[in-house]
């Protein structure tokens, strides 16, 4: 579900595994989807009930704007779909909570869009700190920059380029230390 950047990216990806049947793909631009759809030989389907509804599919990708992640984690959750959802999950925690609680509350599978994990750099950083190599971290200092900036309608339902890609760092922070983040509460974010 969304045929965007991140989304075609997605869909090209399942499309190319042996493994993997991509059977249709979704977008409120159904063109977007059509192109899509027309390059991964996938169904291009304008009603995402379809989706939900379609027995033949057992997993969906939710690559749509921030704004309709609980959303349709809840529908495909209630549709006892696996999910790969990128992340956020919301846009701000109470949203994240309810969507959590509709997940678990069906035992579905779900999987967080942090792919910053499988990047060979890191990774291998992680390998070398899980072998002693590097020693204790103290310090942490995380430098990230995209190919070019989104466009001002993503950023209008993403909640902004900080709280979209901040938490890339705090993943990669939990990973690379094995440590959970302390926070005295959560914290209403704006920029």
């Amino acid at each position: 579900m969304g045929t965007g950047f991140i989304g075609s990216v997605h869909a090209k990806n399942i499309a190319r595994h042996p493994g993997v049947q991509l059977v249709a793909v979704s977008d409120v631009n159904i063109e977007s989807a059509k192109n899509i759809a027309a390059a991964t030989g996938a169904e291009a389907v304008s009603d995402i009930a379809e989706i939900f509804n379609n027995r033949a599919i057992h997993a969906v990708l939710v690559a749509t704007p921030t704004d309709t992640h609980v959303n349709y984690l809840q529908h495909a959750a209630d549709a006892g779909k696996a999910i790969y959802c990128e992340k956020p999950i919301g846009l701000d925690y109470e949203e994240a909570e309810k969507a959590v609680r509709a997940v678990r509350a069906t035992g579905v599978p779900v999987m967080l869009g942090f792919n910053r994990r499988f990047d060979e750099s890191h990774a291998a950083l992680r390998q070398a700190l899980d072998r002693g190599e590097v020693g204790k971290v103290e310090i942490v200092q995380l430098t990230s920059r995209g190919p070019k900036p989104p466009p001002i309608s993503y950023v209008k339902v993403s909640g902004g380029q900080l709280r979209d890609q901040t938490i890339h760092f705090f993943d990669l922070l939990r990973w690379l230390t094995n440590e959970s983040l302390k926070t005295g509460q959560p914290m209403k974010m704006t920029t």
